[in-house]
C-alpha cells in the first residue's frame, strides 16, 4: 500500500528523494524552489519546512493538487475513509495552527526601570551590574525582579513574541538560591524574544538568556538540544537567515548536532570560538567580537572536520 499511495504522490506532486520513511516533494503550497515538503507515508502526515504547512492525513495532497483519477487510485488503496476527514478534505481545513502560548508575569514582579523601590531594588541592581547589563538593556527587556511569591528574590526576564505578548520568563536568583533558576512550568518551544529579532540580519545562537544580552540578536535555545519540529527551528528555516552559534563549552556534541540539522536545509552556518569561558556572558566583550569576526564557516564539506576536531576536545 505505501509504495502504490508514493508512486500516485510522484504523479502528482514533483518528487524529489527519499530517506528512509520521509519522502521529500517540492512544495505546492509555496512552490519554494528546493524539495521541503517531507511526507511520511508509515505516520500518514507530511509538512512543508519553509511555509510549515503541515497535515495528519497525505490524502489532502491529493485533493488539493490531485487529479480525479489519482484520488481515486488512492482510495483503493485503502479499505475505508473516515466521513469526519472526508469533511476535513471538502473545507480544506486539515492544516493545523499552532496554539499561541501567552502567560502573566509571577506574581510580586516589579520592573527596575520605572520608579523602583530603593531599599528592594539595590540587590538585584547590583547584580545586574557585575553581570554587566547595562540600564538600557534593563529598559529595553522590561527586566525586573519579584519581592514575594513563588519567585521571590528572583531576577525576571520577560520573553515577547512576535506579537508583544509575553510567551516566557527567566527567573534567575540574585540571593544564591540552590535553585539557580526556576522557570515558568510552560513550554519552552518559543522564540526568546521574538519581537526583537530581525530575521532579514544574522540571527546568534546560544545557550542562556544572559548569554544573549551579549549583543542584539541572538537568541537563548533554552534546552538540551534544538529539534527541527521546534519553533525556533522552523523561524530560522522559513527565514533562511544566516546564524552563528556559540554553545557553552561542555555543549559540544549538542553544538555539532544542531548545525549538521541546519545543514542540511542549506543554511549558513558560523561557529564562534568561545576559548576558555565557562559561557558566552563570561566573555569580555572585546574577545567576543573578535571571535565572532573570525568565525569559522561550517560547510557540509568542511563539516567532517569540524566534528572530528570537536571530539578531540571534549
Amino acid at each position: 500500500m505505501q509504495t502504490k499511495q508514493i508512486k500516485i504522490l510522484k504523479q502528482s506532486l514533483d518528487y524529489s528523494h527519499s530517506s528512509r520513511n520521509e519522502h521529500l516533494f517540492f512544495c505546492p503550497f509555496c512552490k519554494h524552489h528546493k524539495p521541503k515538503l517531507s511526507v511520511n507515508i508509515e505516520k500518514n502526515v507530511f509538512k512543508c519546512w519553509v511555509c510549515d504547512t503541515r497535515g495528519k492525513n497525505n490524502y489532502y495532497l491529493l485533493k488539493r493538487f490531485g487529479t480525479f483519477s489519482q484520488q481515486q487510485k488512492w482510495l483503493q488503496t485503502t479499505n475505508e475513509v473516515d466521513i469526519r476527514d472526508f469533511e476535513l478534505f471538502v473545507s480544506g481545513s486539515e492544516t493545523e495552527q499552532k496554539v499561541k502560548q501567552k502567560i502573566d508575569l509571577p506574581d510580586g514582579y516589579k520592573p527596575l526601570f520605572a520608579g523602583s523601590d530603593y531599599l528592594y531594588s539595590q540587590r538585584p541592581l547590583n547584580y545586574l551590574k557585575k553581570r554587566k547589563i547595562s540600564q538600557r538593556q534593563i529598559f529595553d527587556l522590561k527586566i525586573g525582579y519579584c519581592t514575594g511569591g513563588e519567585y521571590k528574590d528572583r531576577i525576571i526576564i520577560p520573553s515577547f513574541d512576535e506579537d508583544g505578548d509575553i510567551n516566557y520568563f527567566i527567573a534567575r536568583s540574585y540571593v544564591g538560591d540552590w535553585m539557580r533558576y526556576k522557570n515558568p512550568p510552560v513550554s519552552r518551544d518559543i522564540v526568546f524574544n521574538d519581537l526583537n529579532i530581525d530575521w532579514d540580519l544574522p540571527v546568534i545562537l546560544v545557550e542562556g538568556a544572559f548569554d544573549a544580552l551579549k549583543e542584539p540578536n541572538m537568541i537563548p535555545i533554552l534546552g538540551s538540544t534544538l529539534r527541527e519540529d521546534s519553533e525556533l527551528f522552523q523561524k530560522i528555516i522559513n527565514n533562511t537567515s544566516e546564524i552563528f552559534i556559540v554553545l557553552d563549552p561542555d555543549a559540544k556534541k549538542k553544538e555539532t548536532d544542531i548545525i549538521s540539522k541546519f545543514l542540511k536545509y542549506d543554511i549558513t552556518v558560523h561557529k564562534i570560538d568561545i576559548e576558555n569561558y565557562s559561557d558566552v556572558s563570561a566573555m569580555p566583550d572585546k574577545v567576543y567580537f573578535e571571535n565572532k569576526k573570525n568565525a569559522t564557516k561550517i560547510t557540509n564539506n568542511n563539516f567532517l572536520i569540524f566534528e572530528e576536531f570537536l571530539n578531540l576536545i571534549v
